[in-house]
């Protein structure tokens, strides 16, 4: 589903999906079966461990998983389910009724029955159950269609990462753990990935911005701030009326990672899919009115805080601000990962609260 609250939900790598790569969809690759990719076989086995907490008694069919994962990740967009064809809205409906909706009457039902096994005498009787509590669903059908829904949803879902991945040995992973047959340990798996996430990705990300931040400064136009803040002045509008720090902006930007890939716009056309269909859902009557955003300039980023400034009432500027001038070491969830330097267009259009001198 778009947020992935049903995929991959209970595992280490569950945070770091979104982005955009070379082939496939996103950093997917189909990989090369003859030569280990540890990443890609630990995420396996992290989804898989993760899964079977996760999911509890519900038995999905794991082969039809594997076949929707593999699909999605690939790029595809929908795959074969008997007579159905399964997309990302087929598989969200799908899935948001079954895990939000049927799973749980079902389950009731099942601690019903055995409340009513022990305690005979009292007033609560059995219901009539529809489907295999063994597995949670009425018949092999849909076993088969939530199964290749969820895989779907879960391949969508990783192949925006952020991280290069074989696809052949995340399978392998999963198949692995599912087989009991891994030749990671948990402890192994674990201490894998948290020193990837945690150790390399950041010194590779910071190496990467710095590299790249160098070789913006060096363009014609671009000035340098005494706290590391790059930007070009593309319209320097009021000078007469400029923000203070404390001020209300209302604006219009787009914000991208230094690989060019956009995570956030106010504008609708220059919205990333995921937030485009956002603005369908929250605003189906409005969402291309493009209105600008409006905050209170001290409570964003250090970086946008200084940039605005440096410009008055319809003005325009680029900004290009390191990692600690943005969101450090932490990084802001899937979009943007730990010590990353990124890039925005802002536009001011008004100062909607001046501060009270």
């Amino acid at each position: 589903m778009k947020k992935a609250i049903l995929t991959a939900a209970f595992s280490l790598f569950a945070a770091i999906v979104i982005s955009c790569g070379k082939d496939g969809n996103g950093n997917f690759t189909k990989g090369n079966p003859a030569k280990l990719d540890t990443l890609s076989y630990a995420i396996g086995i992290d989804l898989a461990n993760g899964l079977n907490r996760g999911l509890g008694s519900v038995k999905l069919d794991n082969d039809l998983l594997v076949k929707g994962l593999e699909a999605a990740a690939m790029g595809d967009k929908s795959v074969e389910c008997g007579n159905v064809v399964i997309n990302l809205d087929v598989s969200d409906s799908l899935l948001i009724t079954y895990f939000r909706s049927t799973l749980t009457e079902r389950m009731q039902a099942v601690r019903i029955n055995e409340r009513a096994l022990i305690d005979t005498t009292g007033n609560i009787k059995p219901v009539e159950i529809d489907f295999n509590p063994e597995t949670m669903f009425a018949d092999e059908e849909e076993r088969s269609l939530i199964s290749t829904a969820y895989g779907f949803d879960m391949g969508n879902n990783l192949a925006k990462n952020q991280f290069p991945l074989q696809l052949c040995w995340l399978v392998s992973g999963l198949k692995d753990a599912w087989g009991e047959t891994a030749k990671m340990t948990n402890d192994e798996v674990q201490n894998y990935l948290r020193e990837y996430l945690m150790v390399r990705v950041p010194a590779e990300n910071q190496a990467a911005s710095e590299k790249w931040l160098a070789k913006i400064e060096k363009k014609t136009g671009v000035k340098k701030t005494e706290s590391g803040l790059l930007y070009k002045i593309v319209n320097e509008g009021d000078v007469n009326a400029k923000p203070a720090a404390t001020d209300v902006v209302k604006v219009h930007y787009k914000g991208s990672t230094r690989k060019g890939v956009v995570f956030d716009a106010s504008r609708y056309a220059d919205m990333p899919e995921e937030r485009k269909q956002q603005a369908k859902m929250y605003n189906p009557d409005s969402y291309k009115e493009d209105t600008p955003v409006e905050f209170p300039l001290n409570r964003v980023i250090k970086g946008w805080t200084e940039g605005v400034q440096l410009i008055g009432k319809g003005g325009k500027i680029q900004l290009w601000i390191p990692a600690e001038l943005a969101y450090g070491a932490r990084g802001a969830g899937a979009n943007i990962g730990p010590n990353e330097a990124l890039y925005f267009e802002v536009e001011l259009i008004d100062i909607v609260v001046p501060a009270q001198k």
